[in-house]
């Protein structure tokens, strides 16, 4: 009978372990060992097909800034990253990532956004878990994208003069600070009373209804405003500044988001402005500016 009950004690005690065995399983199942991608940037590439409007070769200027990934595995969201970045995909097989570049709009920081005018990329690959696969997403305009310059401040442009107002002028050869060849320049001095600028662009634009974005690179000593003046038939608004920038002494590219203003302001056309001030106890300083267009479908 002892060794019955000893028998039925162990067996007992055997299938309880054995349960809780498999409880443990259930509560704290094997994780999945990801596979890792390294992204540096985007590399950005010309659409012939795109129509580059008041450019005296035909190209634009092929500056961009793309500071963020939107990933998605499969068609199911991996994340939001900033770039450069290493991330993991739970990944069976073989799979696909499709990769858009995103933007900061407005320099604001927290306002992120997917460029809407460029292509996503997309990148098959076999998992590789525990390990790390190193890609260059690759991206273009849209080929119904319009691009249309405002000015990019070359001597042989034919379509703008230079900004009027306390504009200064542009630089009058390449140097070391040129981006691709020359750009706008406009000065501050306190000691010359000259302690803010406001400053428009001479010819007026359209801006069609939908998605639009004021481009331009800037590098500047000083915070500056820019804005835009909607012109109707008769009348034109007052100036809207819509966004302020710090100062930056490296080449930057800035993303104006302007559909929102458009959608109230509907003018027949636009003029963009641009206000430069000297900081307080700041006596010089100057912003120079490059390549400033408006990208629209």
């Amino acid at each position: 009978m002892w060794n019955t009950n000893t028998r039925l004690k162990t067996l007992l005690l055997f299938l309880g372990c054995s349960l809780c065995w498999q409880a443990c399983n259930v509560i704290n199942p094997a994780e999945p060992v990801p596979t890792y991608i390294h992204i540096d940037s985007f590399h950005f590439v010309q659409n012939s097909a795109v129509l580059y409007q008041n450019y005296t070769n035909l190209v634009a200027p092929a500056t961009h800034q793309t500071q963020v990934a939107y990933v998605y595995y499969n068609n199911s969201p991996v994340g939001i990253f900033d770039l450069p970045a290493t991330f993991p995909v739970i990944a069976n097989g073989t799979g696909q990532l499709e990769i858009s570049a995103g933007i900061i709009a407005n320099g604001q920081n927290n306002d992120v956004i997917n460029y809407p005018f460029y292509t996503v990329d997309t990148f098959s690959f076999v998992a590789q878990p525990g390990h790390t696969i190193n890609h260059i997403p690759q991206t273009e305009f849209f080929s119904d994208v319009k691009v249309t310059s405002i000015s990019d401040f070359d001597e042989s442009h034919t379509y703008f003069l230079p900004w009027q107002g306390t504009y200064v002028g542009f630089s009058t050869q390449e140097d070391s600070l040129s981006i691709d060849g020359h750009y706008g320049v406009l000065k501050l001095n306190a000691a010359a009373s000259i302690d803010s600028a406001v400053d428009s662009s001479y010819p007026s634009f359209v801006i069609p209804a939908g998605q639009a974005f004021v481009e331009f690179d800037y590098y500047s000593t000083v915070p500056f405003y820019v804005g835009l003046q909607g012109n109707a038939s008769i009348i034109s608004t007052a100036p809207t500044y819509l966004s302020g920038i710090y100062p930056n002494t490296g080449w930057q590219k800035f993303y104006l988001e302007v559909d929102g203003f458009t959608s109230e302001v509907q003018g027949t056309s636009y003029n963009l402005y641009i206000k430069a001030v000297l900081s307080p106890g700041q006596t010089t300083g100057r912003l120079l500016i490059d390549n400033i267009q408006v990208v629209t479908f």
